[in-house]
């Protein structure tokens, strides 16, 4: 193992959750310049997350044994993990030697509010990229991964909304979170504020949906790598299906035989299940009145309070 010193990330991607990162993430990763942790989001500076708060169906996908797994070979990428100790940290960015750009992507930095603090005081001149989702269509994919993944059992977007807003603790991990993380105006602001403006990348997942290539380059020469370079963009990353069966979807992540499943299954096997047990990608169902209308009444300050503050009409995200 090298004993040069370890390397820190110089650009992060703080979220928003369900606003794009993933696709981010993986066109970030075609670029022969560019260097990501192998643990896609380790959510290392949200130090006001507790894990010892998580439902056992939101833990339960997370890589548990970190300090193996950073003292290894790290071969083997993994979604997420919370790490907590700052030698671990260090540790995935240790084969980041030669490149230019060096992130990681971890979607509670946004929503955190200690987040933008905690890595200025490690990396103050790290640049910081954020992507925003119509927050209104953010919460209903949120449900809809949900319900995909089975950690969700309320069949109706509407009552969903109305139990996690209501439900205690309101904290990452245990309440879905489904309108507070759309509040972006403060989120936002807390980035502009501690980073400067000039280190702060803002773009829309739906300008990132409608000309990939023109925000992709954007990204590039925003953290300093050739953005002449074109990655493959044909693929659509992180698409949920709606289950026909959703009790049983739900039983089956509840227990931990879909996470067995997913882990062991061949890929044919997967797509048979799929077709099987879930509807088309196209059949995303619709958002009642009572559900708009409930979201709407949360979040319409906050969009034109982060429509003022970004100097851009947002009112498309209140029709």
């Amino acid at each position: 193992m090298s004993n040069q010193p370890y390397i820190l990330p110089n650009f992060i991607v703080v979220g928003a959750n369900k606003g794009g990162t993933t696709s981010i993430y993986h066109y970030l990763k075609q670029h022969p310049q560019v260097y990501l942790s192998p643990i896609k989001e380790p959510h290392y500076f949200s130090t006001d997350i507790d894990v010892n708060q998580f439902k056992k169906e939101f833990a339960h996908n997370k890589l548990q044994d970190i300090e193996k797994y950073v003292n290894g070979e790290m071969e083997q990428e993994y979604h997420a993990a919370f790490v907590r100790d700052f030698n671990q940290y260090q540790k995935l960015f240790r084969k980041a030697g030669g490149f230019k750009a060096i992130g990681e992507l971890s979607t509670s930095y946004l929503y955190s509010k200690n987040a933008a603090q905690e890595i200025h005081a490690v990396v103050p001149d790290c640049k910081i990229i954020i992507c925003l989702r119509n927050p209104i269509e953010r919460a209903y994919s949120h449900y809809r991964m949900n319900l995909w993944t089975g950690n969700s059992n309320q069949f109706d977007f509407y009552k969903a909304l109305v139990e996690d807003y209501q439900h205690t603790p309101k904290v990452w991990g245990n309440a879905h979170l489904y309108t507070e993380i759309g509040m972006y105006y403060e989120q936002v602001k807390r980035y502009i504020d501690t980073f400067g403006r000039e280190h702060v990348l803002i773009i829309f997942s739906e300008d990132l949906k409608k000309r990939t290539a023109e925000i992709i380059r954007e990204v590039y020469a925003f953290i300093g790598v050739d953005d002449q370079f074109i990655p493959d963009t044909s693929t659509q990353y992180n698409e949920v299906y709606t289950p026909k069966y959703k009790n049983l979807t739900w039983f089956l992540n509840k227990t931990g035989i879909r996470p067995l499943m997913k882990k062991i299954s061949p890929s044919f096997i997967k797509k048979a299940v799929i077709r099987t047990f879930y509807k088309s990608k196209a059949d995303k169902g619709e958002m009642s009145k009572e559900a708009k209308q409930f979201l709407l009444d949360k979040l319409s300050d906050d969009v034109r309070q982060l429509g003022t503050l970004l100097n851009k009409d947002l009112s498309g995200w209140l029709k």
